[in-house]
């Protein structure tokens, strides 16, 4: 891990550019590997978890704000997503849409149709500023914090190439795994509910 210490003397505003941009790629796995990597002092824990916090916030305004736009241009599409089809459970996510935006961070994939839905059935912006801090202050420290325990329990940088990959691939599934449950989870308990109602409609 030379190289890493190296580039992050020679580029230190990089480092934190590169940790932003990947929090919209692959968020959950960028904070794992910055909370390993503050582990290692490769990096500040505390200045990656600022850079967390702001890439959350703004990554919820900009997905809420589609919502928004998708509903005042009478859009009903959100990629395979048919807005239509689902304005029973978007209409309920109002009343619980600070639960929604701190929790569907844990549910892979599906935070950013959660944040579109409020925005498309109007829930005000400053809900979004309201909550939106609370989880980009949760989910950055607890999956940086497993991040730095898992790389301390397992002396990751004092590793082969190899095994350091396996490593962090294994944990990856494993929060995918965890997330893709938690999904499973909501959509059950309000996507089937949403469809039943919809067919004692008809």
């Amino acid at each position: 891990m030379d190289w890493l210490i190296a580039f992050d003397a020679a580029h230190p505003i990089l480092i934190y550019a590169v940790a932003f941009i990947g929090m919209y790629i692959e968020g959950d796995f960028m904070l794992l590997l910055l909370g390993a990597l503050a582990r290692g002092r490769y990096v500040s824990y505390f200045g990656m978890l600022l850079v967390a916090f702001v890439a959350t916030i703004l990554h919820d305004i900009i997905f809420w704000k589609i919502g928004n736009w998708l509903s005042r241009k009478k859009r009903t599409k959100y990629l395979y997503f048919d807005l239509t089809k689902l304005i029973t459970f978007l209409d309920r996510m109002k009343k619980w849409s600070g639960a929604y935006i701190v929790f569907s961070k844990f549910a892979w994939n599906f935070n950013r149709f959660i944040l579109v839905g409020l925005g498309y059935v109007g829930v005000p912006f400053k809900k979004i500023l309201t909550y939106s801090p609370i989880s980009a202050v949760i989910w950055p420290i607890l999956y940086m914090s497993i991040g730095f325990v898992f790389a301390d329990q397992t002396d990751i940088f004092r590793q082969r190439i190899e095994r350091v990959g396996m490593f962090i691939a294994g944990m990856v599934v494993l929060v995918i795994v965890f997330e893709l449950f938690i999904r499973k989870i909501v959509i059950k308990n309000f996507f089937n509910g949403n469809q039943n109602n919809n067919k004692d409609r008809e």
